[in-house]
Order: structure tokens, then C-alpha cells, then sequence
């Protein structure tokens, strides 16, 4: 029996799953590449190629030994690749959503030591934290969103 080992199975499908939200940074490109990874990581577990994850499948991986019930929501007894995307949700229910989510001690702001649960925000987060108090707060997280999709888009002629 071939073991597959894939230490950022669980990165990426904590951010996929567990933080729909982290998708709200993302670059178009960003998020294809993404969606390219996820669709090779499918392939590599799926040991018989019948585009189905059973759950023997998913053993020695451990994020999706734990959430097989929550990613299987239809009951069917095994995941897809469309149970391991993202949900696609409107931008701003997303960031609320991620928001919320990384706002660990709900006071309407993300400090350094909750950010480091995200990395991308971790990366980024002297550029978010526009003020320089040590925290970053909706509009800040927003302002850099923003300011990545400017620099990501096509130029005009």
C-alpha cells in the first residue's frame, strides 16, 4: 500500500476549508495556482483514479482523517475534488468571515501573534498594519486586499 506523504495537504486545506476567508487576498493568479495544487494533491491520494477520495484513501493524512464527515456535507462516503475547493462566497461575506475567524479574542482587530495562524496576512502585515499600532483592523485588512488586486490586474493601455 502506497503512503502518501504531503506535510501541506493540511496547510492547504486549512485554508481552504477552515478559512474560505484567506482566498479574499489572493491574486487571480494566486488562486489558480492554487486550484492547480489542490487538483495534483487530489490526483497523488487518489490511489484508483475514480476521481473519489474513500476514506482509506485519505488515512495517514490527518486533516482529512479528522474532517471526512464535514467535507463528505451530501453523506455520499467519499470527497470529490469540488469537496476540497473553497466555497464560493461573495468577497465581502468572505471577509467577514476571515476576519471573525482570525480574530481570536473578538476585538475587532488582528494582532501579530493571531495573524501567524495565516501566513499570507503574516507575510504582509507591517504593509496591512498602515497605522503602526501592532494591530490590523477590518479597514487596514481591506486597504491591502485592495491594493493587491490593483497590482494584480491586467494594465490598461
Amino acid at each position: 500500500m502506497r503512503r502518501c506523504r504531503l506535510p501541506i495537504l493540511a496547510i492547504v486545506l486549512g485554508i481552504s476549508l477552515g478559512t474560505s476567508g484567506a482566498a479574499w487576498g489572493q491574486t487571480p493568479a494566486e488562486q489558480q495556482s492554487y486550484q492547480q495544487r489542490m487538483q495534483q494533491l487530489f490526483r497523488q491520494l487518489d490511489r484508483n483514479s475514480d476521481q473519489r477520495l474513500q476514506r482509506q484513501e485519505v488515512q495517514g493524512q490527518p486533516y482529512l482523517e479528522r474532517h471526512f464527515e464535514r467535507l463528505d456535507s451530501r453523506r455520499r462516503g467519499y470527497l470529490t475534488p469540488t469537496d476540497l475547493m473553497p466555497a464560493q462566497t461573495p468577497r465581502g461575506e468572505r471577509a467577514t468571515r476571515f476576519f471573525s475567524q482570525a480574530d481570536r479574542n473578538g476585538d475587532g482587530r488582528i494582532d501579530r501573534r493571531e495573524a501567524e495562524a495565516y501566513s499570507w496576512l503574516l507575510r504582509h502585515f507591517g504593509k496591512a498594519d498602515r497605522n503602526g499600532d501592532g494591530s490590523v483592523d477590518r479597514q487596514e485588512l481591506q486597504g491591502l486586499a485592495e491594493q493587491r488586486r490593483q497590482h494584480s490586474a491586467p494594465a490598461q493601455p
